[in-house]
């Protein structure tokens, strides 16, 4: 029982992690630039130049391939926990 509700909201956090991962690629981008320039701040992403937000979004798109590609896997492997 405990096996199926865990594998349940795996899945779940699994499927919904490609729309929660958009503010944490803007969070580490927005530290990792920071931290090369120390003027860079969030204000700087939202309204600066769009080369910022083409690289967020870029980011954001390999991700969307790499959940695309292991998504089979890892849906198979947290549905064999339920059982």
């Amino acid at each position: 029982m405990f096996l199926t509700q865990l594998s349940q909201f795996l899945i779940l956090l699994w499927k919904l992690s490609s729309v929660f991962v958009i503010p944490i690629i803007m969070v580490g981008y927005v530290l990792v630039m920071s931290s090369n320039d120390p003027g860079f701040s969030f204000a700087d992403l939202d309204q600066g130049k769009n080369i910022h937000k083409w690289v967020v979004f870029a980011i954001y798109l390999a991700y969307l391939l790499l959940w695309n590609r292991s998504n089979r896997f890892v849906t198979a492997y947290l549905k064999k926990l339920q059982y």
